[in-house]
């Protein structure tokens, strides 16, 4: 005779409740289960009666019920909304270096896969897949269907932990494998975690509130804060195959009728609001439930549920991130410096605008001009009727937002804390390259302009090497230059019968930076723009960065124009010669031609060819000044203005500045 199935299980629990009431249900769970699935299962009873402790048992088991659920609603929205699946690009780990074996939930697997190798481990069999094999860490999380359900109901054990992940961790402690636990579901879910956590040499929490209470509870003091974070190959601004900004604002996640109380009120405001601003705008509010169609107390009510389009799985909500102007977002931990949702980095990261409501965390990771954070209706709806209005509001906030996620938030910071606490021999820290930057000029006159825009790098350690083309500087207007610019400053002469791309080798040559960037002496070059671009090389993995889309000015006109809008964040055959940088072997590798026209071209020609990548960034903190001295191009401002975008007048300084 066949076991009974979860769901049956689940359903005979309810009946044991209805007829002999809780002391009924807690003898039958006694015979089934552990004390501790007695305790979660009471619990979800109270929070939302026999239908919450239904769906907690169908949830945590993914079970497949044996009675047909109720036909989805997704079915009957005429005004349904999907999206094909966002792919990454196929790109091995950062660092192939470490491997770790691993116990994860999908979300979190797929950002450390794209950090470290990694070895799912089976619950059956991990010592055959571990042994043999070079491990560097054992990383758990608080996972509910731990690799795909070879874990499930194993690793939440309330105040307790299974046998199972025990002898895993023995296992690896006996074998000299360090280990470390996070529980990402803190605040609210510590006691279902915290005896695990206490199997494992480091303990991590989402919640730093939470880490004296696990120093006091595990008795020791290696537990420390580990917020989440974006995956740079998942998470990306890259616009290659995505459409952008195609839709207007969007909610994704769960209603709570019966329970979080704090989160509905939150939910009131902030999809309240951003109804209001679609009566004005036009813009629809466009919701996707996580559980559309299933039990009615997580349904969207009344107007709300009138907005709802769909359900999205997380691989088809990665496109969904991209294609509108705004996205939403609730906070159900308000009180926590460092516990939000993840969505808040993830969205971000992908370069689109957020508005969410209030919590602490948020403004301990961004500021008021990186993401809005609405207090009550009438604030919601104005915040989003800014945003999609102004595409360039939306755009300034988010480059300002993604520079604290590159610097400070992505899954390689964090697969670098982790392995600075565990196995600190194998830590490489995340440090910002030494940039040298190549400047030739025919110009005596232009060497103070040289200066200031190399000086006013913010950031970046710098050496400029000066290839001043057929002039000697005088000692004076060197000595001007180094106190102006506040850098090492490497002056070097070539014969004025030499090219363009023989005095760039040359450069590249002398170079003692790991990183060079190519500057022109007449443009401009915003405070941020280098550490702009070593953040672009940094999240693109890219072998050159620069950019195609940017600005120019036309001063006999006083014209500001935007040039290829299209060519923004994306991976692309060209960038403008001014803006290459790469690594200083790449320079190497692919010399310039010796010509001085088209030597930028065939360089980038070339990098493609040898399987290179390219990768336009941004179009901030760069100028190309056209009139204010003779240039050496030979085109009219007519052919600029017929292929660009006029997008104001006067100084330009202030509106590509970020």
């Amino acid at each position: 005779m066949n076991p009974p199935s979860l769901f049956q299980s689940a359903r005979a629990g309810l009946w044991h409740l209805r007829t002999n009431g809780l002391p009924g249900l807690v003898e039958w769970q006694r015979r089934q289960e552990s004390l501790t699935e007695v305790r979660t299962a009471l619990w979800h009873f109270r929070q939302g009666g026999p239908s919450e402790l239904l769906l907690w048992q169908m949830r945590r088991t993914k079970v497949t019920p044996a009675v047909e659920p109720p036909k989805p609603k997704a079915l009957e929205l005429a005004n349904r909304v999907d999206f094909e699946p966002y792919e990454p690009r196929e790109v091995g780990p950062r660092r192939p270096d470490i491997t770790a074996a691993v116990i994860l939930d999908d979300f979190t697997a797929d950002a450390f896969s794209h950090e470290w190798n990694i070895i799912r481990l089976r619950r059956d069999d991990w010592v055959s897949q571990m042994k043999g094999q070079k491990i560097d860490v054992l990383f758990v999380e608080s996972a509910w269907h731990g690799n795909g359900d070879q874990w499930a109901r194993l690793i939440g054990k309330q105040r307790s932990y299974s046998p199972e992940l025990r002898d895993l961790v023995v296992w690896c402690r006996a074998s000299g494998i360090p280990t470390v636990f996070w529980n990402k579901e803190d605040p609210p879910h510590y006691a279902d975690f915290v005896g695990s956590a206490g199997l494992f040499d480091l303990v991590l929490t989402t919640d730093s509130n939470k880490i004296p209470k696990y120093r006091e509870d595990l008795g020791h003091d290696a537990v420390a804060v580990m917020p989440f974070a974006a995956q740079t190959e998942i998470h990306s601004p890259a616009r290659n195959g995505v459409e952008r900004d195609v839709r207007g604002v969007a909610f994704g996640g769960m209603y709570f009728a019966h329970k979080f109380p704090q989160r509905r009120d939150q939910m009131k405001l902030l999809l309240g609001g951003a109804i209001d601003a679609e009566k004005k705008t036009g813009d629809r509010l466009e919701i996707f439930s996580r559980y559309l169609g299933e039990i009615e107390k997580y349904q969207f009510p009344g107007e709300l549920g009138e907005h709802v389009v769909g359900s999205l799985s997380y691989d088809r909500m990665l496109r969904a991130y991209r294609a509108y102007e705004v996205f939403l977002n609730v906070n159900t931990v308000t009180n926590s410096p460092t516990m939000c949702a993840r969505r808040l980095f993830e969205i971000t990261a992908c370069g689109t605008s957020v508005v969410t409501t209030p919590s602490a965390a948020v403004r301990e990771y961004f500021a008021e001009d990186e993401i809005l954070m609405a207090s009550s209706r009438k604030q919601a709806e104005n915040h989003l009727r800014s945003l999609v209005q102004s595409p360039e509001l939306r755009d300034r906030m988010v480059h300002r937002a993604q520079r604290k996620i590159w610097d400070r938030h992505t899954y390689a910071h964090r697969a670098e804390a982790i392995l600075e606490q565990l196995v600190p021999d194998k830590h490489r820290p995340l440090t910002t390259p030494r940039v040298s930057v190549l400047v030739p000029t025919v110009r005596p006159q232009q060497l103070e302009h040289i200066a200031q825009m190399v000086g006013q790098q913010k950031g970046v350690e710098i050496q400029l090497i000066l290839l001043t083309h057929g002039f000697d500087p005088s000692t004076d207007d060197m000595a001007l230059m180094r106190d102006v610019a506040g850098v090492e400053v490497v002056q070097h002469t070539v014969a004025a019968d030499r090219s363009l791309g023989y005095m760039l080798n040359e450069g590249a040559a002398i170079a003692d930076g790991s990183v060079l960037s190519k500057m022109d002496d007449d443009d401009y070059y915003g405070p941020q723009y280098l550490k702009d671009l070593l953040r672009a090389k940094f999240h693109s993995r890219a072998d050159v960065v620069g950019k195609a889309a940017h600005y120019m000015h036309l001063a006999n006109r006083d014209i500001i124009l935007r040039r290829q809008p299209d060519q923004e964040h994306r991976f692309v055959d060209g960038i403008i010669g001014p803006t290459i940088t790469a690594d200083r072997q790449v320079f190497l590798d692919h010399p310039f031609g010796d010509r001085t026209r088209g030597e930028d071209s065939t360089f980038l020609k070339d990098v493609r060819a040898a399987g290179g990548v390219i990768y336009s960034a941004d179009r901030f903190n760069f100028c190309q000044l056209r009139g204010r001295q003779k240039h050496t191009w030979k085109v009219h401002d007519e052919a600029f203005l017929a292929t660009g975008r006029v997008e104001g007048f006067g100084d330009p300084i202030a509106h590509v500045t970020v």
